[in-house]
C-alpha cells in the first residue's frame, strides 16, 4: 500500500489518520458539523491545498449490512470513544485549513475496507483494490 503524507502548519497529515474537521456549512444530505474524518489521500500541497477524507459518524444498527459503511470499535489506537461508522458514501475532498485535532489512526486492514466500500460506490471492481 502506497501512503502518503503532507506537512500542515505543525500537524503531518497520513493516510489512515483521524482528525477532527470542521464540515460546515453543508447542504442537503451532506454529513454535516464538527466530526472525524479519515484521511484517505493527505492531498499535494505545492499544488491543492486539499486532503480526500472519509467522515465517522455514531454506528447505527440499521447499517449492518450496508456495505457503504464500515465499523470501527473504539481502540486506544483510533482514539474514538464509541462505535462508530466511517461513512463512506460521503467521500470529500476538504481543505486543509478544516483539520484540526489529531484523534488517532486506523489499520491497514480498516483502510483496506474503506477502499473496497468507495469502489462499490464508484461501480469499481474492489477485488482490484488491494
Amino acid at each position: 500500500m502506497r501512503t502518503f503524507s503532507i506537512h500542515l502548519m505543525e500537524k503531518t497529515l497520513k493516510t489512515g489518520e483521524i482528525f477532527w474537521v470542521n464540515l460546515d456549512p453543508t447542504l442537503g444530505d451532506e454529513i454535516k458539523k464538527r466530526r472525524p474524518v479519515v484521511v484517505l489521500n493527505p492531498g499535494h500541497s505545492k499544488n491543492l491545498k486539499l486532503a480526500i477524507v472519509v467522515p465517522i459518524t455514531g454506528w447505527n444498527i440499521l447499517w449492518d449490512n450496508n456495505p457503504f459503511f464500515a465499523v470501527l470499535e473504539p481502540t486506544p489506537v483510533n482514539g474514538l470513544q464509541k462505535r462508530s461508522a466511517i461513512d463512506c458514501f460521503q467521500i470529500r475532498a476538504i481543505s486543509h485549513n478544516r483539520f484540526s485535532d489529531k484523534i488517532g489512526e486506523i489499520s491497514v486492514d480498516d483502510i483496506g475496507r474503506i477502499k473496497k466500500a468507495v469502489a462499490l460506490i464508484l461501480d469499481i471492481d474492489p477485488e482490484n483494490c488491494i
